[in-house]
């Protein structure tokens, strides 16, 4: 019988590089001083060849596409996505309307397989080597989104794909509305996997709950929580000059952070690592 693998595996994964110049700032100083491992381009992003330019000065940093059905434009073309765009050829800016198209049942699938398939198209011609799919604002959650994130994950030949969120914890009591928000994730990606393939999925992810306002306090409580086996922080770390918006990024260069991996032994990764 195979032994159980006792080890525990963390990507820390920033998701948005160049949507924001921000962020895309301070994944980059995340990764060089920190514990930043991995990162999503976002799938539409302005200009692929300066973000591989970026990515080169950074060999080590894992590359994904966040993939995304809100802000900006499409990189299909607007006619082959009709169902995904407002009247003035954009995707929606907030992602509670992509939530509601789905209630209505108006996105069609297979459009929004050709939009993914373009935005990892896009980045893979511009020599960007991507090892895993996420979603912005988690719609990949949704039956529809899933599988087309699959089915574009099988075609490209991508092995990880983001579709489990974290468990709930005391905290969760705390805070009602983030609760309930973070509940209603994890239905979805519980309902999700059910339907998707046979694809090697990520690891559990954690972060959901504690989204933009991820301090040294609470990554020292998740890494407390992390079992064997496979986990992914998700983070958005900003370097700016407002200390409030840089909380994120003081936390992933915290010594104290480092010291708490260390102390449990948790081996920070990528992505391309964990297949």
């Amino acid at each position: 019988m195979k032994t159980p693998d006792l080890a525990i595996r963390l990507v820390v994964n920033a998701d948005g590089f160049a949507g924001d110049n921000a962020i895309t700032r301070g994944t980059l100083r995340a990764h060089r001083e920190g514990i930043v491992t991995s990162t999503s381009v976002i799938g539409n992003c302005a200009d692929p060849s300066a973000v591989r330019a970026e990515l080169a000065a950074v060999p080590a940093l894992g590359v994904g596409v966040h993939l995304t059905l809100t802000g900006g434009v499409p990189v299909a073309q607007p006619s082959a996505v009709r169902s995904l765009l407002g009247p003035d050829e954009r995707f929606p800016s907030e992602a509670r309307d992509v939530f509601l198209s789905w209630a209505k049942a108006a996105p069609q699938g297979d459009e929004i397989e050709r939009e993914f398939d373009a935005q990892v198209a896009r980045l893979r011609d511009a020599g960007l080597a991507i090892d895993h799919l996420s979603t912005c604002h988690h719609v990949g959650f949704l039956p529809v989104v899933g599988r087309a994130v699959e089915a574009v994950a099988r075609r490209h030949g991508i092995a990880g794909v983001r579709t489990a969120v974290e468990r709930p914890t005391l905290a969760w009591f705390t805070e009602v509305r983030r609760s309930l928000t973070t509940a209603a994730l994890s239905s979805l990606a519980w309902l999700n996997r059910r339907q998707m393939g046979i694809l090697r999925h990520g690891p559990t992810s954690w972060g959901y709950f504690e989204q933009e306002r991820l301090d040294e306090i609470r990554i020292m409580e998740i890494l407390g929580r992390l079992g064997p086996g496979i986990h992914e922080l998700i983070c958005a770390p900003r370097e700016s000059g407002d200390p409030v918006e840089c909380r994120e990024l003081t936390a992933l260069l915290s010594p104290r952070v480092r010291d708490g991996l260390a102390r449990r032994g948790i081996a920070l990764c990528r992505w391309a690592d964990l297949f």
